[in-house]
């Protein structure tokens, strides 16, 4: 018995630290128009190639968001997939990636978040660290954003009159007050009785929120306002990966790689599909009038300073200047 307990103790020991299971949290459900879950699906495919054992997990089944990124700091969880929001918790300098109109389309944000003569990043990159979680990605979802609401078409700001906007926090209502809109901030999950109360008439999102959440049913008019470039937070235990082998650092660092490839790719052809996507669930899509995107940019650029650390607009514009095609 003895022997055989310390072989046993030995191969333990001896056993890859890649031998435990590879746990990927995810939020939304496992649908294909959830970038999350897509993101999610090729990292643990990747890994299982290199014969890693890895799962994902779908509809929060490990905890909301908070719960994920503290189960990450202590190492008892590999991967996340989060809101942004998890990531401006610790360094309000990502909300400058987020800026309405600082970057033209979701390849120009790629670009500027892999950009080695800024800072900005690398700055957010060493803040998270420092909470023990490294930023394995920025997954982008589709398109830019736009407003959806339940009651008219929107072809100008005008338009927006008399409407109120689910905000996601104190920020986002500044935004909507240079538009001219009320802004409530409503959590998610209470959106659509928001909605059927008439708290609020719609959101500022990208089309794939509405799909994923079938809001589609309710809000039958949206306008692409080209305003924003979305995108979720892919995080990693710092502790978990600090504590690999080189080898199997770098198979992990090669299954990140390709789940972002993937995921520009996947962005892409997201985007182009979504606004067929909205037509076919019966969405009345409706075009900016002639000036009505200039009025747009005037008004947004003037609330950069309560949207990103103002000290930092400049170093936004430098970096949205130098990555521009």
């Amino acid at each position: 018995m003895k022997h055989t307990l310390a072989t046993l103790t030995a191969a333990l020991v001896a056993a890859p630290l890649w031998a435990e299971e590879v746990k990927i949290a995810v939020g939304c459900p496992p649908v294909p128009a959830c970038s999350d879950w897509v993101y999610a699906e090729d990292l643990a495919a990747s890994l299982r190639d290199a014969g890693m054992e890895a799962t994902v997990f779908t509809g929060g089944s490990l905890g909301k968001d908070p719960e994920i990124v503290d189960q990450l700091s202590q190492g008892l969880l590999q991967f996340g997939l989060t809101n942004f929001v998890m990531i401006n918790e610790v360094d309000d300098t990502i909300l400058g990636f987020l800026a309405p109109y600082m970057f033209d389309d979701m390849d120009h944000f790629f670009r500027a978040t892999q950009d080695t003569e800024s800072d900005l990043m690398a700055g957010v990159r060493a803040s998270m660290q420092a909470q023990g979680i490294r930023i394995a990605g920025l997954p982008g979802l589709g398109g830019t954003m736009g407003v959806f609401n339940a009651t008219t078409p929107i072809t100008s700001v005008a338009d927006m009159e008399g409407l109120r906007l689910r905000a996601i926090d104190a920020t986002q209502i500044e935004l909507f007050k240079q538009w001219g809109v009320q802004g409530v901030v409503v959590d998610m999950p209470e959106f659509s009785g928001a909605v059927q109360q008439g708290i609020v008439d719609g959101y500022f999102n990208p089309p794939v929120v509405a799909l994923i959440f079938r809001h589609t049913e309710f809000l039958k008019h949206y306008t692409d306002l080209g305003a924003g470039t979305p995108f979720r937070s892919a995080l990693m235990s710092a502790d978990w990966y600090d504590g690999l082998d080189d080898d199997t650092r770098a198979t992990v660092d090669a299954a990140v790689a390709t789940a972002n490839e993937n995921n520009r790719a996947w962005t892409a052809e997201a985007a182009a599909g979504e606004i067929e996507g909205l037509k076919s669930a019966g969405v009345t899509v409706s075009e900016l009038e002639d000036g009505a995107l200039d009025d747009f940019k005037a008004r947004s650029q003037a609330a950069w300073d309560v949207l990103m650390p103002a000290d930092e607009i400049e170093a936004f514009r430098a970096l949205a200047e130098r990555t521009r095609e």
